[in-house]
């Protein structure tokens, strides 16, 4: 049973437990997410993995949907794997899902592959010092990502892990933007980024010899925030 600190997010048969500081919004957009997913597949994969996972909403929901077999989770933050631990168990699939705690994708097993990929990373490259939100969240690793160097780590080592056929689904906030405002009615931006992540993100994905296959809106957040998914492709 879940203690007095612990939620449950429920997504068809399975609960999912987390706490408020590790939801980096994925209980509110795994639903939109796995609806994307399910819309754009034209079958189910064998094996998943959700990057920057936290408690793995969208894993899990992936999982519930029948859209993978099997799935991989992996955080930084060894409270949220603590959480993917509880559901596991819970729901009684150790033979299902593994997870694993670490910087970025360093924790996979060398042998690790996946035809699914998806995530939903930090998408904030430098926090507004003159924001009102920005002493609550400067420090937190949900929305930060200095520089982009938890995106580069990622896309820089994650061709190994993937199958030839792989598609990786990765969310992004407003990619387009040099500015992000949080809420739509703040006059000093939330994110301030030298160029639109939508560039950067695509030079990654061709560095690391993936092809960029588009982006999606599917999601809104309550604060007006404008949310893509990154598609891109291991060719063959």
């Amino acid at each position: 049973m879940p203690t007095e600190a612990d939620l449950v997010w429920q997504y068809q048969h399975i609960r999912v437990f987390y706490r408020p500081e590790l939801d980096g919004r994925g209980s509110a957009l795994a639903a939109s997410f796995v609806d994307f997913v399910r819309r754009a597949c034209d079958r189910t994969y064998s094996s998943a993995f959700e990057w920057c996972a936290g408690p793995a909403f969208i894993g899990f929901a992936l999982l519930a949907q029948g859209l993978c077999d099997r799935l991989v989770v992996s955080d930084i933050n060894p409270a949220a794997i603590a959480c993917v631990r509880r559901t596991i168990a819970a729901n009684r699939l150790e033979h299902r899902v593994r997870c694993y705690v670490g910087d970025n994708i360093a924790p996979l097993p060398q042998t690790a592959r996946f035809d699914l990929v998806v995530g939903n990373p930090p998408s904030y490259f430098g926090l507004n010092p003159r924001h009102s939100r920005y002493r609550m969240y400067r420090d937190d690793l949900r929305p930060n990502d200095p520089q982009w160097r938890v995106h580069q780590g990622f896309y820089s080592a994650i061709r190994p892990h993937l199958t030839a056929d792989a598609v990786l689904h990765i969310s992004e906030v407003d990619p387009h933007c040099t500015e992000v405002f949080i809420p739509r009615s703040e006059t000093e931006p939330y994110d301030i980024r030298p160029r639109p992540p939508l560039h950067e993100f695509r030079e990654m994905v061709e560095r690391a010899g993936l092809h960029y296959e588009g982006i999606t809106p599917y999601f809104t957040g309550a604060d007006g925030a404008e949310l893509y998914i990154m598609t891109s492709t291991n060719p063959p």
